[in-house]
């Protein structure tokens, strides 16, 4: 799907680099097939490690092209999706990057907690910003109505035109991250938009067939959430440790009280107590912890530039 939709873009990709994580054999299967007899060069790696950061940390790294686009293996993109972010990147030598709209996954209008939220973490001059990122790793959504580019402070992990020098300028993706990587694209995103323009583009549109239980259990992403939120805090941001373990705990307050609201429309997940237990343990993981020491792992390090 993901790669039939890239075969018909307007502008191809020069190369597509497949980092693989998983042992199923099908994958590699599939990105040996004659892509190069449909116009698109693919590349297939194994990654010994389980870490969307780092796998796509890896394959910008591998890669000679000026410019990088991420995606995950269950996106389909419109026909114009990577000519409609070449058009607004080119507009701009200062322009780092551009992310498209998921049609099916639009992020909602803050419900009434979450607005108190971001008036109780951010300044009103902040706080309902379309593109800004609030709070602990919190991204503000878009206009559904929006016609036009609008800056952003972060980007979508999967839905984002990049040129790579941007990307080296920040460092890329911090090698904290581990597993699904939550909120590693925001916290990429909102570093970029420290030294560089980051744009919405909502004429780059796709759809993102992701699957509703997701990739890890509930506790396990919970507990990945809270190191995320915490690590961006304290080394994108530049919080103390005591103010980023209150920043988290707020968060992680509100996202309870949010799914406890569930419960007025007469339904509670029932991984709500694993959800709440994995946000427990994501706190008491990171006392103590230094987000900025973390290095990337050997087998990272010796192989990614090939």
């Amino acid at each position: 799907m993901c790669l039939d939709s890239l075969v018909l873009q307007t502008v191809r990709p020069a190369e597509v680099l497949v980092v693989h994580s998983g042992s199923d054999p099908e994958t590699q299967a599939l990105c040996e097939r004659d892509w190069a007899g449909r116009g698109l060069n693919v590349q297939y790696f194994a990654y010994p490690h389980k870490s969307a950061a780092l796998q796509r940390d890896f394959a910008v790294r591998r890669t000679h092209q000026p410019l990088v686009m991420f995606a995950d293996d269950d996106m389909e993109f419109e026909r114009d999706w990577v000519e409609s972010l070449l058009r607004v990147l080119e507009q701009d030598p200062g322009i780092g990057a551009t992310m498209g709209r998921i049609m099916n996954q639009t992020i909602a209008v803050p419900t009434r907690l979450w607005r108190v939220y971001r008036k109780l973490v951010s300044t009103p001059s902040r706080a309902a910003v379309p593109g800004n990122v609030i709070g602990a790793l919190v991204p503000n959504g878009f206009p559904a109505e929006a016609l036009d580019p609008i800056p952003a402070e972060w980007v979508g992990g999967c839905i984002t035109l990049m040129r790579k020098d941007a990307y080296l300028s920040v460092n890329g993706f911090a090698p904290h991250f581990r597993g699904s990587s939550p909120g590693e694209d925001v916290d990429l995103g909102y570093r970029l938009s420290r030294r560089w323009k980051v744009y919405y583009v909502p004429a780059a549109r796709c759809l993102h067939h992701q699957s509703p239980s997701g990739r890890e259990n509930i506790g396990r992403h919970q507990y990945l959430s809270m190191r995320s939120r915490y690590a961006f805090c304290r080394a994108s941001v530049g919080m103390g440790a005591a103010r980023a373990l209150i920043e988290i705990a707020v968060w992680a307050s509100f996202q309870t009280l949010s799914e406890l609201g569930q419960l007025r429309r007469g339904r509670l997940r029932r991984d709500f107590l694993s959800a709440c237990w994995g946000r427990v343990r994501g706190f008491w993981s990171c006392l103590g912890w230094s987000p900025a020491d973390e290095k990337f792992p050997e087998w990272h390090e010796t192989h990614v530039a090939g």
